[in-house]
């Protein structure tokens, strides 16, 4: 599904209406027992949540705990709302499809059950960790913001009734109280809940009472009494949506949010943007070193070489990135978590257009995400943007193992997928092609799940301004940032000495500004060799006259 498709506000029924009568259970006869008049029933979507139509009546499909097929035109339903009972009809087809679906559409409020069970249970071991929680905690951008948001909207709190889901060591939910809530519900299935628990007896809270639920928000049945009034939470993994977790706070708002609640955030904005970063680009081509022995304890290696480059480019590269690495505007795409389904993120597909700014060798797709509280009193913004003060989100790159080399002013267009795995999180797929032309490069198959922390592996990572960092990192910012630096501008001004480019203007006889070898066209698809000798592929001759390329010269 598109990301302005996910947006969509619109109802959208999904099954032809089933005509049924509503039966009760009879003790004394065991049977169900067909009362009234035949209703209509339909399946539709309103407003970004599934609702069950019966006759006049509406149930949400997330107050459903249960549907069984039991015969031939004859389910049951049990409801938080509307308790247990059954709906009969004389079309057994019919009802057997109409029952597939909304088993189907049901799922999405049962998440933690359609995952991987080693993946589920290691996420949780993960969050139940003080040392996990505490490095978030740490991230003073995610805490310090999170804090604005709740406390500079006294009237979205006040007085209220909250639900904190995913709550970890408690911050929000203690926010939250801060902010004057009157009764906050705390949501944490890991063990962490014991913390949440224990700080909440130990601070002071006047006016406020907190429900510590100690399970995954989908399993709750009857300790949350009625609905709430504001939905706080921090479910955001790197890219935005790494994680599913995005999914269980959609899940909270069908089920417990009152009409008109407020969320907070209420908005990810997440961002796309084409970037060059050769330094990058040559560590993962050169990560095949080893496997390049053909003598190793007597064996040749060198058969591996592929497959060790495949997996090393499937991986996303999470690090901060220099902005000037960015070779055109960002691309926004909006998720209103007020409207948007839960079925609508199994596939998120992106399209783009951009313009590039620059002469260069286009490595991939950087992203980045910025979270909206919209509050009545205040709007807040969380923002990940590399121009942004660094937090533990970092941004993410997606490389093409084939760069694309770009005029300025071409277009790089594309697609961006994302698909939802059961590994509570998604598979990746990035296809870029300068427009008009069919030159193109993709990262068929990208593990948003199996990244790379650059960040602590590369001694060329970049530190941005005013992010607080260790002494390891201040070392790191001394010796690799500077570095990175000279080294990327050192390739801007080759690129543009070896392309007749001047800051007077375009060399003569160029295209854009610039001429190789006599022929126009810097847009052409780049083969990356790792011994660096590329050779350009319209057959014009290798890049740099021909001169084998350093990792220092790229």
């Amino acid at each position: 599904m598109s990301a302005s498709a996910a947006t969509s506000e619109a109802s959208m029924a999904v099954e032809p209406d089933l005509e049924a009568r509503r039966c009760t259970f009879e003790a004394s006869e065991l049977r169900w027992v067909a009362q009234g008049e035949l209703i209509r029933l339909k399946l539709a979507r309103v407003q970004g949540s599934w609702k069950l139509g019966l006759g006049s009546e509406e149930l949400p499909l997330s107050d459903v705990r249960s549907v069984s097929h039991l015969g031939p035109g004859f389910f049951t339903v049990h409801s938080s709302k509307l308790g247990h009972f059954g709906l009969r009809s004389d079309d057994a087809e019919a009802t057997k499809r109409f029952v597939d679906s909304i088993s189907k559409r049901k799922a999405d409020y049962e998440r933690f059950e359609q995952y991987e069970q080693s993946s589920v249970q290691s996420y949780f071991q993960y969050y139940a960790k003080l040392v996990n929680q505490q490095n978030m905690l740490q991230d003073s951008v995610r805490t310090s913001t999170y804090r604005r948001a709740i406390i500079e909207n006294p009237d979205d709190f006040r007085g209220h009734t909250v639900m904190d889901i995913g709550a970890g060591s408690g911050i929000l939910s203690f926010f939250a109280g801060q902010a004057g809530a009157g009764l906050v519900y705390s949501v944490e299935a890991s063990s962490m809940a014991e913390v949440v628990r224990l700080l909440a007896d130990t601070n002071n809270f006047p006016g406020t009472t907190f429900e510590v639920i100690n399970k995954p928000l989908e399993s709750i049945q009857d300790e949350v009494k009625g609905k709430v009034d504001v939905l706080v939470s921090e479910p955001i993994g790197t890219f935005l949506f790494n994680e599913r977790m995005i999914e269980s706070y959609l899940c909270a708002r069908d089920r417990f949010l009152k009409p008109g609640g407020k969320m907070f955030p209420n908005v990810g904005n997440l961002c796309i943007a084409p970037f060059s970063d050769a330094v990058l680009h040559w560590e993962q081509s050169n990560k095949n070193t080893f496997w390049k022995n053909s003598n190793f304890y007597g064996l040749d290696l060198n058969a591996a070489v592929n497959r060790c480059s495949k997996e090393h480019f499937r991986q996303p590269v999470v690090d901060y990135i220099n902005p000037e690495c960015l070779v055109s505007k960002a691309h926004v795409t909006r998720f209103d978590f007020a409207t948007i389904t839960v079925e609508s993120l199994h596939e998120i597909e992106i399209p783009f257009v951009f313009d590039i700014y620059q002469p260069c060798l286009v490595h991939g797709m950087a992203g980045w995400f910025d979270c909206l509280f919209e509050g009545t009193n205040a709007s807040i913004t969380l923002s990940t943007a590399p121009w942004s003060p660094g937090t533990h989100w970092y941004q993410i790159r997606f490389l093409l193992e084939t760069p694309l080399a770009v005029n300025a002013g071409q277009q790089i267009e594309g697609t961006l997928k994302m698909e939802a795995n059961n590994i509570q999180s998604y598979y990746v797929r990035l296809h870029m092609q300068i427009k008009g032309t069919s030159i193109s490069s993709e990262a068929p198959h990208i593990d948003l799940k199996d990244p790379e922390y650059r960040f602590y592996t590369s001694q060329n990572a970049y530190i941005p301004p005013g992010t607080p960092s260790h002494t390891q990192q201040n070392q790191q910012q001394a010796n690799g940032a500077q570095g990175y630096q000279q080294t990327h501008f050192a390739q801007t001004q080759m690129v543009q000495q070896q392309f007749g480019t001047s800051a007077g203007g375009p060399a003569p006889g160029g295209t854009n500004g610039f001429a190789v070898g006599g022929q126009g066209q810097f847009g052409e698809a780049w083969s990356a060799q790792s011994t660096m000798d590329a050779p350009m592929s319209n057959g014009v001759g290798p890049y740099c006259g021909g001169m084998p390329l350093q990792a220092a010269q790229f």
